[in-house]
């Protein structure tokens, strides 16, 4: 009896101290998604504004050169221009990827208008997009976390699904917010125990929704994948 008793509360003392390292790796894994957040948020700000000037300065010292080249001369500049032209248009699509402004100028909803417009004409998948009417603004680091959830599941459709279409929905009620991205691809792989493997974008992406106290569920199949974010009331007030 006293060998059982010992037994069983060096269980309990294990499982004790397996939960507070579980938290504490649960804190560093959210300090770390917030860091990688604000780096984006700088190399973005960056990019579009020290890198865009020189590009800009460069361009117009182009245009000068080629008012007053001729030949060969204003063949090449003219096309050293065209050169620099898309180079500021893919630096600035990159910048804008990392960390979107309208996402902190006029939230959510908007980001993800400009960002699943460019992603349809980037990736040739056609994406539909629906909001409810009164989904509004919400606190920042939220809006931040439901962007990238969705950024990341739009990349694995591209990247895996074989899909034609994605499906996005966001709805806000009292209850809280709920998340569906779908497809209509070839489905996850899944274990012989029928579990879908889940690579490090889906862990990231239930790491990201459990830091509000939110969940995810994915179902698949080969007719598509379907992964659902629901955050709870308490996660739409700024902490």
């Amino acid at each position: 009896m006293q060998a059982h008793d010992e037994l069983e509360l060096r269980v309990a003392e294990r499982t004790k101290e397996l939960a507070e390292r579980s938290e504490e790796i649960r804190e560093l894994t959210g300090k770390l998604l917030r860091l990688q957040d604000d780096e984006r948020r700088r190399i973005a700000r960056e990019l579009h504004d020290s890198t865009g000037q020189m590009l800009a300065a460069m361009k117009m010292n182009l245009d000068r050169l080629n008012a007053e080249a001729q030949g060969q001369n204003a063949s090449l500049i003219g096309e050293t221009i065209s050169i620099s032209d898309e180079l500021s248009r893919q630096m600035r699509t990159m910048s804008y990827l990392l960390h979107p402004p309208l996402l902190d100028e006029v939230g959510l909803p908007s980001a993800l208008a400009w960002y699943s417009d460019g992603f349809a004409e980037r990736s040739g998948i056609k994406v539909a997009l629906q909001i409810s009417p009164e989904f509004g603004r919400l606190p920042n680091d939220l809006e931040i976390a439901i962007f990238r959830v969705i950024q990341e599941c739009l990349t694995n459709i591209h990247r895996h699904a074989d899909s034609p279409t994605a499906s996005i929905r966001l709805v806000r009620a009292s209850e809280g917010i709920r998340v569906e991205i779908s497809d209509s691809g070839t489905g996850i792989a899944s274990h012989r125990n029928g579990r879908i493997v889940e690579g490090i974008g889906m862990m990231g992406i239930k790491e990201r929704m459990r830091q509000f106290g939110g969940s995810v569920t994915v179902t698949s199949s080969e007719k598509g994948t379907s992964i659902i974010a629901t955050l709870p009331a308490s996660s739409l007030v700024p902490s």
